[in-house]
């Protein structure tokens, strides 16, 4: 569907690249929680040969996935 074809009140949403939606989230997260612990249960962890451990942590209620890198990976016991 090209933008001539969107109804006038869709063509009117402001349009982000990739990069400039990733830095604004970024930058909105990082100012409403600059600092954070969570508490939840790591599932699915996975090592591919990169380094980098990839996993969810979750509650009863949410998944969140995440990433340790390699760096912080390799300091752990």
């Amino acid at each position: 569907m090209e933008n001539d074809d969107l109804p006038a009140a869709v063509s009117n949403v402001p349009e982000f690249s990739v990069s400039e939606l990733s830095f604004a989230l970024k930058r909105e997260i990082e100012t409403a929680f600059p600092r954070v612990r969570v508490r939840g249960e790591i599932s699915q962890p996975s090592f591919p040969r990169s380094g980098h451990c990839y996993f969810r942590l979750k509650d009863e209620n949410a998944v969140i996935d995440g990433i340790m890198w390699k760096g912080s990976a390799t300091r752990l016991a």
